[in-house]
């Protein structure tokens, strides 16, 4: 930390920033370290004599971009991570002011347009509004500005930088192009040629103004720009349509826009109330932005607008998602319950009266007397303590133990067949025996394992144990389901406790209590009790602490809750939850995992640890904007180079546990190196799996490029048997589709056709033919050339057929290497790299 920053941060003394404008002024003001961004803008707006801040923000302007300064930030932490990140990297800059360290600088700027189409009266703030439009006329070029009206724009800012031209204006008070005019623009002529127009610009749109009001007609003319007042954020579309995947996200005031990056049109709009959820990817730098399905999304084109219904989902890739959500919930605070995570905001809950508290607690008083009358659970051990000493005990000492059995029945309840309720409370001790009835072997593994909930909740011996249970508390959480899961009546005894660790805990927001529930909350996210009245009081027990809407407890309640009633009627868990799963329920939040497409992009998906393949299935589909009624897709699991679909009904995190167990194993086995990646090994993959003609729908664009990626990666591994002629003409296709017309400067196909190709075809693939073939499609669209190529894939008798490698020793002809396909027709057996059929048979 630089000795600037250092000392005045140790005294808590205050310091002096540098605050920047974007008409190149600075302010400087006091900073004292419980001084927050919100702070700062009222003083630079005393300083400023801005007579309101509406808008208004700071922002910290780094290297690698800007990033908005959220209200309640402190500065001196700002500046703080300033000086760490450059005392990191080493670098040799010396801090230049008050406000920067190396490149770092704040930024005052309007933030928030909620008015476009009025000016403000306060002549200050449109001097800032103004210095604010220059900067995204000239520098940022974030609106589609003609030359012509370019030109106006820099006559009224030469006239507010220069004043009146003189008769013999100076060639150098306008040498400086790129501050008077876009690069887009100025580029298109030497600099030379620029001087005497921009003079004369200034002379014909800026003569005989003042300045205010130069001012105010080039905010007059940027205000009518649609445009105006959005912020602007560069996205990559994540999915499929017939526009560029590289394009600018817009938040405005009236909703999101999809801008062209190129010529700044808007491509697609719609307001904030059609939004149905915005969703921050946790692991990867996704936004995901659903639309209500009576939405109506408007497309605005040369003609006008036309409704476009089909994509109701978008996935867009930036590092700006965190800034993009704030500014969104800034515009429309109702969004604030998707982008912060706190679904239990979005819900209406009804006040608890005192009457259902006691409904619901009787309802558990209940179930645990029909454990008893069902002898599920155990009576307790009598430990004789009153027998052999109540000769020793006064009057007075029975008395006083009558009293205090007796407000112990009124607070929790009557006594129930010896049945105490310190039997089905918490206990921060040990248990001797277990709370349901159960064989020797049985007995000495659960008390064991009520060892271990004591561990995981941090209830050890010493501070050490607390810690070594911290590091270790999902080895902690496997190693007990492990013991649990395949045997019925060591589950059940597992519900028995944790429902008495998370009943009546003395402080319920307590560290170890909200561990306990988060055991809790993965066991119900897993597996359920085989037990009909070990889950009805599991039920009663959720339902009376999720009550309670002020607590944490009350939080994890309703989590476990929800656990409980998406894991009932789910198939049964083969394997010990995942490290991520675990991870991921305690926090309360969703699993997620990567699902690759067969062009190599990937989406981050979350889903719940119930969820089966067709669940995750549907949430894809609605993410890549594939229709619902497509029909025949399926998820596969990746292992190295072999694949398998996924069951309907196989639940995706079953499927992520069992590749940790392998993964676990090989490294204990054969020594693997730790360091490699995951995702290498082991992955989702979402593509075709059925091929009947009903399930292929080339009208759906979405559909057709997955189809058309699923075949070109086809072709690379030479699943198809393929002829130089054919060869030939996907090549050529393949060209028209990435490259346009045929040219003199493309002088070799082999990059192209190892897009589409074997790898032993390209080195051979012959020049002079491909490049006749691509002069025969001069003038073909890309979205002809495709469906031209798909057309061309149709012809072939192997399409629609999923092939497997096999070896056989008795077979015609003595083929011993064949590949057999299988189709909705027939099957067939097939002589690899070549087309003649071994042998076909008929489907009936």
């Amino acid at each position: 930390m630089a000795p600037l920053y250092g000392d005045a941060m140790r005294r808590l003394g205050t310091i002096v920033c540098r605050f920047f404008f974007l008409d190149a002024r600075t302010k400087a003001i006091d900073v004292h370290p419980t001084d927050t961004a919100g702070d700062a803008v009222l003083k630079l707006a005393e300083k400023l004599n801005l007579t309101t801040t509406d808008g208004w923000a700071i922002y910290q302007n780094r290297p690698d971009g800007e990033e908005h300064i959220k209200s309640y930030d402190y500065l001196y932490d700002i500046i703080s991570a300033w000086e760490m990140k450059q005392a990191t990297h080493a670098s040799t800059k010396k801090t230049v002011n008050g406000s920067s360290s190396g490149e770092n600088r704040f930024v005052f700027k309007k933030r928030l347009f909620k008015s476009t189409h009025e000016l403000s009266q306060d002549p200050v703030e449109v001097s800032m509004l103004y210095s604010q439009a220059v900067h995204s006329v000239v520098k940022k070029d974030e609106f589609p500005v003609s030359e012509k009206v370019a030109l106006q724009l820099a006559g009224l800012q030469a006239q507010v930088a220069l004043g009146d031209p003189s008769n013999q204006p100076k060639p150098e008070y306008y040498s400086d192009i790129n501050s008077f005019l876009p690069i887009r623009i100025s580029k298109t002529r030497e600099q030379q040629f620029w001087i005497p127009i921009l003079a004369q610009a200034h002379r014909q749109y800026g003569s005989s103004r003042n300045e205010l009001t130069a001012k105010v007609l080039y905010l007059s003319c940027v205000m009518q720009y649609p445009l105006y007042g959005t912020t602007m954020f560069k996205v990559n579309y994540k999915g499929y349509w017939n526009l560029a995947s590289n394009i600018i996200l817009g938040i405005h005031c009236d909703g999101l826009k999809f801008i062209n990056l190129e010529d700044k049109s808007v491509m697609y709009q719609f307001k904030y109330v059609d939004i149905e959820s915005i969703l921050l990817d946790p692991s990867d730098s996704f936004i995901t932005i659903s639309l209500n399905r009576s939405a109506q999304l408007s497309k605005s084109t040369r003609d006008g607008s036309s409704i476009i219904e089909s994509q109701k989902c978008f996935v867009f890739e930036t590092p700006q998602k965190n800034d993009i959500g704030s500014l969104i919930i800034s515009y429309y605070p109702p969004l604030s319950n998707w982008i912060l995570n706190n679904l239990e905001c979005s819900k209406k809950y009804k006040g608890t009266t005192q009457e259902d508290r006691l409904r619901l607690h009787q309802n558990v008083v209940l179930c645990r007397r029909q454990l008893v009358d069902m002898n599920i659970v155990k009576k307790p051990h009598d430990l004789g303590f009153l027998r052999n000493t109540l000769r020793r005990l006064s009057k007075h000492r029975l008395e006083k133990l009558r009293t205090e059995q007796g407000s112990n029945m009124q607070d929790h309840g009557e006594i129930y067949k010896g049945f105490s309720h310190t039997f089905w409370a918490f206990s921060k001790q040990q248990i001797p025996f277990c709370l349901s009835t159960l064989s020797d072997q049985e007995e000495t593994v659960m008390v064991q394992v009520f060892h271990s909930i004591l561990t995981f909740s941090g209830l050890g011996t010493s501070g050490e144990s607390i810690k070594r249970a911290e590091d270790e508390h999902v080895r902690i959480i496997q190693s007990i389901m492990d013991k649990c899961m395949k045997k019925e009546t060591l589950l059940n005894e597992l519900y028995l406790q944790l429902i008495k660790q998370t009943t009546d805990h003395p402080d319920a927001n307590s560290r170890v209590n909200l561990k306990n529930w988060a055991l809790l909350c993965v066991l119900c996210s897993v597996i359920l009790p085989s037990m009909k009245a070990v889950r009805k009081y599991l039920i009663a027990h959720l339902k009376r602490c999720s009550s309670d809407f002020l607590s944490e407890e009350g939080k994890y309640a309703r989590f476990a809750e929800n656990c409980f009633f998406r894991t009932q009627g789910t198939r049964r868990r083969q394997w010990t939850p995942s490290r991520e799963e675990i991870l991921c329920t305690t926090n309360r939040r969703p699993c997620y995992a990567k699902f690759y497409f067969m062009d190599g992009q990937y989406y981050s998906i979350e889903f719940q640890p119930s969820s089966t393949a067709n669940d995750v299935l549907a949430i894809i589909k609605k993410k890549i904007g594939l229709q619902d009624n497509a029909k025949g897709y399926s998820i596969y699991e990746v292992i190295g180079n072999s694949e398998r679909s996924l069951s309907s009904e196989e639940k995706v995190s079953d499927v992520m546990a069992k590749w940790e167990k392998y993964q676990v194993t090989s490294q204990q086995g054969f020594q693997i190196n730790t360091t490699f990646s995951r995702q290498n090994q082991y992955m989702f993959l979402f593509k075709k799996h059925l091929f009947f003609d009903n399930y292929i729908n080339l009208d759906d664009i979405v559909e057709k490029e997955l189809l058309y990626h699923q075949i070109l990666h086809s072709l690379r591994s030479e699943r198809y048997p393929i002829t130089e002629m054919e060869a030939i003409m996907l090549t050529a296709l393949q060209s028209q589709l990435e490259r346009g017309d045929c040219s003199e400067l493309i002088t070799d196909y082999r990059a192209v056709a190892s897009h589409c190709l074997p790898p032993r075809f390209v080195p051979n693939i012959p020049h002079e033919a491909v490049a006749m073939h691509h002069q025969s499609l001069r003038g073909m669209l890309p979205t002809e050339a495709k469906k031209a190529f798909l057309n061309l894939i149709k012809s072939w008798p192997l399409h629609r057929a999923t092939i497997f490698d096999v070896m056989e020793g008795y077979i015609v002809d003595h083929i011993k290497y064949i590949d057999t396909y299988l189709n909705e027709q027939a099957s067939a057996f097939w002589g690899r790299m070549g087309r003649r059929c071994a042998l076909k048979i008929k489907s009936r």
